[in-house]
């Protein structure tokens, strides 16, 4: 735009006011005004108001057309600051270059791809500033000038300032630019960094050859796909899958018709295990994970055992579960498992046999380690601990009870030694007496070493070798008093009948009275000692039968009413309603408690009272029919209690010492007890057990009785 005014315009400017002035002096001559000086002055002020008009308008105009212009220059350069900073903030380098390939103008990106300032490039060749990559894009950039066409280069490998010593790879394309008039202004490159997803695809493709040389040396194949409404889709399978099925990988690679999975996929599973397997895959939920073992038919036809794993990942964008699985061959491990499993069965059940074995021996036996801690006993030790098995426990804690607490002596005996010893133990609260046999078991290699403990309660068979020299001495005793029994009663009879024919006689004298009260007298006591003589050595024969035991108590009270009555002694009796049935010898069962009534009877003073009671109680697993004799007198001086049962014993006066001993005697052969002892409260006490019918066996226990 050229400055105001122009040299034009002024004689625009003087033609026009010329014009007028020459327009108002024509206008004052035709009026015929005479005054030429005011003609003059006025038409120089028309003149002037015209010249002053036209000079305003065209200032305006000048103002006016530097406002465009100032807008036009705001607008390029606002224009050129926006080009400029799009091509700041963009991540691809941008560099333009005139038609001598000189750098004109380049952006951040470039210049920090380059490693350079954006001021370096300015006004230098392309080679000039990274003289290899120049030489590499400078033919790129010229024929992209010369042929107007879009150049590109997919892979530029070039070491950079930014990053020395290290490859980068750039993505460039190469475009001419022209002017508004067509004119050639130079050509523009566009570079893009590909170092980053080159990398990924290098890392990638190497873990690919990874993965595939791992997959390929695992025994186990893997397959994987997509789960899309229940139905597996786009199923792939790792190569290894031959080696596990006999199918080739091949087999597997076409989908079925509806695009799941290859129909050898689902055919080569058992078809006892199809259905499960299926719906255990196609019902995989969101992150779930599924385990299962079934069964593959190879292509040889043999049937294998397999465990697939799945897991199941989130919900992709399309709504698909991406499932992969590992299938791992397990027959071998499966036939180790059934083997194992026979083998359990069949150790299962030989120490289930040894246990019973073990536990049916009757005997209590015990294994011990050689520190002393129980490893194992049977049914019959464990009875002994009070049902409580202390396997575990060292003896010495544990044993709180007869036999074992009275046999650690001997174990330590044993551990010192590493010997066999028998031991003949007895308890003096219980009366109970054991056999403890004690072994040392050492193994080859003494690694194992162990005790073993056999007890065997001699109890009953130390009372019945007992009763045996006692029944053996009352037999021989009992031969010779039943002679002399027999002996002594035909002077009886004589002694008797005499003073029977002198009380009839002389029963009118007075003083032969007392003599006669005598010797009736003393033949009464001899002819009590002859019948308890005759009962003592009479043969063991009699009536048994099984019934009810309280009418014979009933009538041994009957029988014994009279001397209480005369004693001045009464007799309290408990019985219960309802005992159990024994079987007895009615007979001599009622001399029993005859003898023992009438000898509480006797040792009590008058006044006193006599308690008896019966009553069913359950001792050592059985049930037996107690009766409890109470009497009310000093009770049993403990030097006697020795000595009671023995034949002839006796403190009281009058008496044969035969009572007692008849009674055990009678026990006996009913398989009974009898226990003598003093009552807490005062006076004597005896009990006798009898076995009820419904009992086991009466021979057993009984030694547990004895006491």
């Amino acid at each position: 735009m050229h400055e105001f005014p122009s040299r034009r315009q002024l004689l625009l400017a003087v033609l026009v006011a010329t014009t007028l002035s020459a327009a108002v002096e024509g206008v004052w001559s035709h009026s015929g005004a005479a005054n030429t000086p005011a003609r003059i002055l006025l038409t120089a002020a028309v003149g002037l108001l015209i010249s002053g008009t036209l000079a305003w308008l065209l200032l305006r105009a000048r103002n006016r057309a530097h406002q465009v212009r100032d807008a036009a220059l705001r607008s390029a350069n606002e224009a050129s600051a926006l080009r400029e900073a799009v091509m700041d903030v963009t991540p691809v380098g941008f560099a333009f270059f005139d038609r001598e390939l000189r750098y004109v103008h380049v952006n951040t990106a470039l210049a920090a791809m380059h490693g350079l300032s954006a001021e370096h490039h300015l006004g230098r060749h392309v080679t000039e500033v990274m003289p290899d990559l120049g030489r590499l894009i400078a033919p790129r950039l010229q024929l992209a000038l010369d042929t107007g066409t879009s150049i590109q280069d997919t892979l530029l490998q070039v070491e950079t300032p930014a990053a020395p010593g290290e490859s980068r790879y750039w993505f460039g394309s190469y475009l001419r630019v022209c002017g508004a008039n067509g004119e050639v202004l130079g050509v523009i490159a566009a570079l893009s960094e590909l170092t980053e997803r080159m990398r990924a695809e290098e890392s990638l493709q190497e873990h690919e050859g990874r993965l595939d040389v791992l997959t390929r040396s695992l025994p186990d194949y893997l397959w994987g796909g997509k789960l899309r409404e229940g139905r597996l889709r786009d199923f792939y399978c790792t190569p290894v899958i031959e080696r596990t099925t006999g199918y080739a990988a091949s087999a597997f690679v076409r989908p079925a018709p509806d695009g799941g999975p290859p129909p050898l996929w689902a055919e080569m599973i058992h078809p006892e295990d199809r259905a499960r397997y299926r719906a255990s895959i196609e019902s995989m939920a969101p992150g779930a994970e599924a385990e299962l073992e079934h069964r593959l038919i190879c292509a040889d036809g043999r049937v294998r055992w397999v465990r697939s794993r799945a897991a199941a990942s989130a919900l992709d964008a399309q709504g698909e579960l991406h499932v992969g699985c590992v299938v791992t061959d397990i027959t071998d491990r499966r036939l180790a498992d059934d083997l194992r499993q026979r083998l359990h069965d069949s150790f299962r059940r030989s120490a289930q046999e040894w246990r019973r074995t073990f536990d049916a021996v009757s005997s209590p036996l015990m294994v011990l380690g050689p520190d002393g801690t129980v490893q194992r006993l049977n049914a019959a030790a464990i009875a002994l601990f009070g049902g409580v098995d202390p396997s575990g426990q060292p003896l010495f804690t544990a044993a709180s009870a007869p036999p074992w607490s009275h046999a650690l002596p001997l174990v330590d005996e044993l551990r010192r030694t590493h010997a066999s010893a028998t031991r003949e133990l007895g308890d003096p609260l219980s009366r109970r007496t054991w056999e403890v046999s004690a072994t040392w078991v050492e193994e080859a290699g003494g690694e194992d070493s162990r005790i073993i403990l056999v007890a065997t309660e001699v109890t009953r068979l130390l009372e019945l070798q007992a009763s045996l020299r006692r029944n053996e001495t009352m037999a021989a005793m009992g031969a010779i008093v039943a002679g002399v029994a027999h002996e002594v009663r035909n002077p009886l009879f004589s002694i008797s009948a005499v003073v029977d024919a002198v009380e009839a006689t002389f029963g009118t004298r007075a003083e032969l009275k007392p003599y006669v009260d005598v010797l009736r007298g003393e033949v009464k006591r001899l002819n009590h000692l002859t019948q308890e003589l005759f009962e003592y050595g009479r043969p063991t024969r009699g009536e048994w039968v099984e019934g009810p035991v309280l009418p014979v108590v009933a009538d041994a009270l009957s029988a014994c009413a009279l001397a209480s009555e005369r004693a001045g002694v009464s007799v309290d009796r408990t019985l219960a309603d309802a005992l159990p049935r024994v079987r007895m010898d009615a007979r001599r069962l009622f001399h029993v408690f005859r003898n023992v009534v009438e000898n509480a009877v006797q040792h009590s003073p008058a006044g006193s009272t006599v308690r008896v009671s019966a009553e069913e109680v359950e001792e050592t697993g059985r049930a037996w029919v107690r009766c409890t004799v109470r009497d009310g007198g000093p009770g049993f001086r403990a030097e006697d209690l020795p000595h009671v049962f023995e034949p002839f014993f006796s403190k009281r006066r009058g008496g044969t010492g035969l009572g007692l001993s008849i009674v055990q005697r009678i026990l006996e052969e009913h398989q009974g007890v009898i226990r003598l002892g003093n009552h807490p409260e005062g006076g004597a006490e005896v009990t006798l057990l009898l076995p009820a019918v419904s009992s086991p066996d009466a021979t057993q226990h009984v030694d547990s009785l004895a006491s």
